[in-house]
């Protein structure tokens, strides 16, 4: 008897307490930062690479793998620029008063993603006034860091 017990109980709690990653409603199982690419037909092919080719249109972005039982996730996105070329300062003593130096220039996205076959995909491309130079692209998915991407556009 109290081996059955014992045997129900232990069933019971395995039911009971889903796994800690999956409590919180997602699990990264993994990341990966590349480039987009045309294929065949219909087919967008994907290569990790960690060095973006400064050409108009090219299209790169992160693909990461997760376990979900949710239909759509919160994604944010905060894509840390380059420093920008140095700007003389203004010669004019009220204007040098205003002056604010562009020490870090980011850019954030807020959106919400469904998953397909397990993934989701962020993209973005080159434009044409795009500064060479490394950035870091932070990816949050339902409020927690789930990859970072240091890249270079050369």
């Amino acid at each position: 008897m109290n081996r059955r017990m014992s045997a129900a109980l232990a069933l019971f709690a395995t039911i009971a307490a889903p796994a800690p990653a999956l409590a919180a409603g997602v699990e990264v199982v993994g990341a990966e930062f590349g480039l987009f690419q045309e294929g065949s037909g219909n087919e967008i092919l994907f290569q990790p690479s960690n060095v973006v080719p400064k050409a108009v249109g090219q299209r790169y972005g992160w693909i990461i793998e997760v376990r979900t039982l949710k239909r759509s996730l919160a994604v944010r996105e905060e894509y840390v620029l380059p420093p920008s070329p140095k700007q003389k300062e203004p010669d004019n003593p009220v204007a040098k008063n205003l002056h604010i130096p562009d020490l870090r220039r980011s850019q954030v996205s807020q959106r919400q993603l469904a998953p397909v076959d397990g993934q989701i995909v962020g993209e973005w491309s080159i434009g044409p006034d795009e500064p060479a130079g490394k950035r870091r692209l932070q990816v949050v998915v339902e409020g927690e860091v789930a990859a970072s991407f240091d890249f270079e556009v050369k």
